[in-house]
């Protein structure tokens, strides 16, 4: 009996090495499903992480586009607002000096009636007053010799009484010369045109070059333009009227008022009267 209990115990304790290792198997081969589940899941973890920085990397460049583009129009608004800042400071200062640019064109029109009389009288020049500007007309015969490029002693003498004019009280014009002639070019000597283009053009640029250079107006008052026969006064259909058409337009307007004008003109002071200037020398005067 005993022995029998004895084998029995002997025939358990055989198989438990095999029960042990068919327990560590099972431990093993779940812990290796298990491994593989919980890398299956990193991996997908991994995998979703990755695609969500994908769209949020897209996202913050769509939000950096969408901002740029707000920069733009904003600055795009704010050239637009300082435009009409400038639009609207140099139309008022415009409006302001127009009456007063006017009342100085009335001025120079009589103060060149009185200095150029005598040529007025002999039709060598005329003067009107247009809507904006101040217009004098040159006979040719009074500045230049015929197909000459080269001003008279006379019609320098001419420019030189109307420079002065053209200083004061008109400063703030500009001063456009045109040069008109006809159809017909006589031969001559005294400079280089052989075209109608080239002596209106030529006697332009000598007007202007006489303005600028002896009678000392600022270079960027001036400009010069030649017409040719293409402008005329009357039809160039007899001697007198061509004569009438030979001839140098000086146009005076008003300088346009630019926006860096329109903002020094709200930044600056304004001036002082000049009868309160007069004043206040007659007192200094009159304390010493």
């Amino acid at each position: 009996m005993d022995d029998a209990r004895t084998e029995a115990a002997l025939g358990r304790w055989r198989w438990l090495p095999w029960g042990l290792l068919a327990v560590a198997a099972g431990v093993a081969s779940t812990g290796a499903w298990l491994g593989s589940r919980s890398l299956q899941a990193l991996e997908a973890r991994s995998a979703q992480l990755e695609h969500e920085a994908t769209e949020s990397e897209a996202h913050v460049a769509q939000l950096q586009t969408l901002r740029q583009a707000m920069e733009r129009r904003l600055r795009a608004l704010e050239r637009q607002q300082q435009a009409q800042e400038w639009g609207g400071a140099a139309a008022e200062l415009q409006a302001k000096s127009a009456e007063a640019q006017r009342t100085r064109r009335e001025a120079a029109l009589e103060a060149l009636g009185k200095s150029l009389k005598d040529a007025l009288k002999a039709g060598d020049v005329a003067l009107a007053l247009e809507d904006d500007a101040l217009r004098v007309e040159l006979s040719e015969r009074l500045l230049f010799a015929p197909a000459s490029t080269a001003l008279t002693p006379e019609g320098a003498a001419l420019l030189k009484q109307a420079a002065a004019v053209f200083r004061s009280p008109l400063a703030d014009h500009r001063v456009a010369v045109e040069a008109h002639t006809d159809e017909v070019l006589p031969a001559g000597p005294g400079g280089p045109a052989t075209t109608a283009w080239e002596l209106s053009a030529a006697r332009a640029v000598a007007v202007v070059r006489q303005l600028a250079e002896r009678e000392k107006l600022a270079p960027e008052r001036l400009s010069a333009t030649g017409h040719a026969a293409y402008r005329p006064l009357v039809p160039n259909d007899s001697p007198p009227h061509r004569a009438s058409n030979r001839r140098v337009t000086l146009r005076l307007s008003p300088t346009p008022v630019t926006p860096e004008g329109a903002a020094v003109a709200r930044t600056e002071p304004p001036s002082r009267p000049v009868k309160r200037q007069a004043k206040a020398k007659a007192k200094q005067t009159a304390h010493r």
